[in-house]
């Protein structure tokens, strides 16, 4: 909403330059900037997997409101779509820390939107290093008192992408609430999050930040799991301290091999070669009422979508069109149960405007369409990549679900050009009837 409030400055506060003739630009809350200025600030205020995850210099330098302009949307939009996921991600933690007080206020918008604030002020979130997704990294006391220290982008990683999980963990990301981890500075278990990457007792918690390790008695003597091949734990300061004891879930577990009751949101990607690895392999064209069609091409990545995918898809400047499909009666028994995500990351170029859209097909066992969805024409971003994600309610009689994507310039090149998109992903979970599964 518009604010009514009338900003009469002659000069930008940002500059401190007078308005004169120059281009000025009044943002949704009423106050005016040089339009240049405020597209400087946002450009430089983008998030980082270095330190937690801010968002003060997406706000209104006058009010603190977050800037919002039409002409702003193609600096704001993937900063808004975080936002967004973490406040997801604020809504977990609530319900896990204080349960009672979530629960009274959820059916409260103001008590909701109150308990939201606190969690927003005390929780620190970070970008992992590995997928580029936020993620829960402890309080914000305690990652205050890193004061400013940059840290690695490798040291910051989440718990689908930690290599600590995965060697313990069939599917880190959906049960990361079941993890026990070790504490870095001795071997008793971890009840703290801090700084994103440590974990700590509460005795060495309390110690922070001057705790000392205390060294393994190994063997027999100590309880706790040992690194495989090691008769010891490592303790101290160096993130090599870290360890996985075991995951409650996969422990309690009556068949490792039953997933299709036992998994949560987030298992698994069943799109085969989601990032043009092994060409077009997997994906086939859309042929148009003439039978013909513009495909997909493959190109080594410019602008690194995480740390492992080296290639995307690109278009041309005709609609070029591919799809995919999911046998989802493979993976889940009752194919009717489960909620269907499917979703995209892509750019476009930034000599020309570049366009993307996507499609989901529902269909049963004969090929009879129960459901599509799809995105509208979206403008694809030139310096980053953004996300486009499909959600499909539970579909009675669902058999298999198919991935389409179109993407085009609007100008005619005589080359491969763009948009460009990467790590396409179908997933999917069960209902809480049957626990919770893929997604």
């Amino acid at each position: 909403m518009t604010s009514s409030y009338t900003d009469n400055s002659t000069e930008c506060a940002i500059c401190f330059e007078p308005f004169d003739g120059t281009e000025t630009i009044t943002l949704t809350c009423g106050h005016r900037w040089h339009t240049a200025c405020v597209k400087q600030q946002l450009q430089s205020a983008k998030p980082n997997t270095s330190q937690r995850l801010l968002f003060s210099g997406y706000r209104c330098a006058k009010c603190k409101a977050f800037c919002d302009h039409p002409d702003l949307r193609d600096l704001t939009r993937k900063t808004d779509e975080l936002r967004e996921r973490v406040d997801a991600l604020v809504e977990e933690q609530l319900k896990a820390d204080l349960p009672a007080a979530w629960e009274s206020a959820r059916q409260d918008r103001d008590a909701k939107a109150k308990l939201l604030d606190e969690g927003r002020r005390n929780y620190a979130f970070y970008l992992c290093g590995g997928c580029d997704e936020p993620y829960f990294g402890g309080t914000v006391e305690c990652a205050d008192e890193e004061q400013g220290e940059l840290i690695a982008s490798e040291d910051r990683l989440c718990q689908a992408c930690s290599p600590r999980t995965q060697e313990i963990c069939q599917h880190p990301f959906e049960h990361g609430a079941y993890h026990v981890w070790k504490c870095r500075y001795c071997c008793n278990p971890a009840t703290f999050l801090c700084y994103g990457n440590v974990h700590f007792c509460k005795p060495c918690h309390d110690r922070n930040p001057n705790a000392q390790a205390i060294p393994c008695v190994g063997g027999a003597c100590c309880a706790f799991p040992k690194p495989k091949g090691q008769t010891t734990h490592s303790n101290g300061s160096s993130r090599e301290c870290e360890q996985l004891y075991y995951c409650a879930w996969c422990e309690s577990s009556s068949s490792r091999d039953a997933f299709a009751q036992n998994e949560s949101t987030g298992s698994r990607n069943f799109i085969v070669n989601p990032s043009g690895e092994e060409g077009t392999r997997g994906w086939r064209p859309i042929l148009d009422r003439w039978g013909q069609s513009e495909m997909w091409q493959v190109e080594n990545m410019e602008l690194r979508v995480d740390q492992h995918t080296q290639t995307n898809f690109v278009s041309s400047y005709s609609w070029a069109s591919m799809m995919q499909t999911v046998p989802l009666h493979e993976y889940v028994r009752d194919p009717s149960s489960v909620q269907i995500e499917v979703s995209a990351k892509f750019m476009g170029r930034s000599d020309c405007p570049s366009l993307f859209f996507m499609q989901a097909v529902v269909k049963d066992s004969n090929g009879r369409i129960l459901h599509r969805a799809g995105t509208s024409q979206l403008s694809a971003p030139a310096g980053f990549w953004e996300k486009a994600t499909l959600t499909i309610d539970p579909v009675i009689g669902a058999h298999e679900v198919s991935m389409i994507v179109y993407g085009k310039d609007s100008r005619f090149w005589l080359a491969i050009s763009a948009p460009r998109f990467v790590t396409a992903q179908s997933v999917f979970c069960v209902t809480r009837t049957s626990l919770e599964t893929f997604s």
